[in-house]
């Protein structure tokens, strides 16, 4: 199975990205491995290389490198914090890949390098954080990631969100649909197995 890796990147708790990665997931059908990062395993420090012989900081870094290397793909959910990414992500991305440079067994170990990445967002405003998207696909690309050309970005979030999760109109509900199939088809094209390339088909043709 190919392993899909979940960031929501908010401390928040019931944020709305993360409701909106549950909303994502099922379209990912039973062929892909779900790994979500939840807040509460990321404790790490605001980045301070004084930080970097820290033992504990390190065993954190360490596993969440883990994380990030072993899956076949990222989908990423920020929410827009003036017109940028959330600082919860900036950090974890930023001590993630420290590594490289604080041990150097892990010098050419670059887990972002390569790597399929859907982004997503989603906001109390109008815009549905496309300002903090831009600010991300820079991040991203700058570690190597392979983007994907559709992102995925909620406007305001609390009128689509009811009590009972996320409901949206056919037309964006079918877009996100065939952006989840070409996020898959991405990862399909990088070594990933022929049960999610079979997904990756099934949910492209989706209405």
């Amino acid at each position: 199975m190919s392993r899909i890796l979940f960031f929501p990147a908010s401390l928040r708790r019931e944020s709305y990205q993360q409701r909106l990665l549950d909303y994502l997931i099922p379209l990912f059908g039973k062929h892909c491995e779900i790994d979500v990062l939840k807040s509460s395993e990321v404790t790490l420090p605001l980045f301070n290389q004084d930080l970097e012989s820290d033992p504990e900081v390190l065993a954190q870094v360490l596993s969440l490198h883990r994380r990030f290397g072993d899956a076949d793909g990222l989908v990423v959910a920020s929410p827009e914090y003036n017109g940028h990414v959330s600082p919860y992500l900036k950090n974890t991305v930023d001590w993630v890949s420290r590594l490289g440079h604080i041990d150097d067994r892990y010098a050419d170990a670059n887990p972002f390098r390569d790597k399929p990445l859907l982004l997503c967002s989603a906001t109390m405003g109008w815009s549905g954080g496309v300002l903090g998207l831009q600010d991300a696909r820079s991040i991203f690309s700058y570690l190597g990631c392979l983007i994907a050309g559709q992102s995925i970005a909620v406007a305001r979030a609390a009128e689509a969100m009811p009590m009972d999760g996320y409901h949206f109109q056919p037309h964006y509900a079918a877009y996100m649909r065939e952006a989840v199939g070409s996020f898959l088809s991405l990862v399909q094209r990088h070594g990933t197995t022929p049960h999610c390339r079979e997904h990756a088909a099934f949910a492209a043709m989706e209405e």
